[in-house]
């Protein structure tokens, strides 16, 4: 990062990728993930919290996601049982 020039602002920089603490977090799962429905003042319904980054989703995203997840643990599982290890 270059230097800060007087009365530029400073950029946000996003966060495009996290990973999982090595060891958990306490309180875990909800250290890691949560979900919750938004207030009447915003226009997503649905707000999803991973490793602090707040996602707010339309309940259509939302359900494509689990969709999206229900199906990728089914792939998971299957492979953990040819391997013999537990699923999730």
């Amino acid at each position: 990062m270059g230097r800060v020039k007087p009365g530029k602002p400073q950029r946000e920089r996003l966060i495009r990728e996290t990973h999982e603490p090595v060891m958990p977090l306490p309180d875990w799962p909800q250290s890691h993930v949560d979900a919750e429905l938004t207030g009447d003042d915003q226009f997503e319904c649905v707000l999803v919290t991973i490793h602090g980054v707040k996602h707010y989703l339309h309940a259509s995203t939302a359900r494509e996601l689990q969709l999206m997840l229900e199906g990728k643990l089914k792939q998971y599982n299957a492979t953990c049982e040819e391997l013999g290890v537990p699923q999730v």
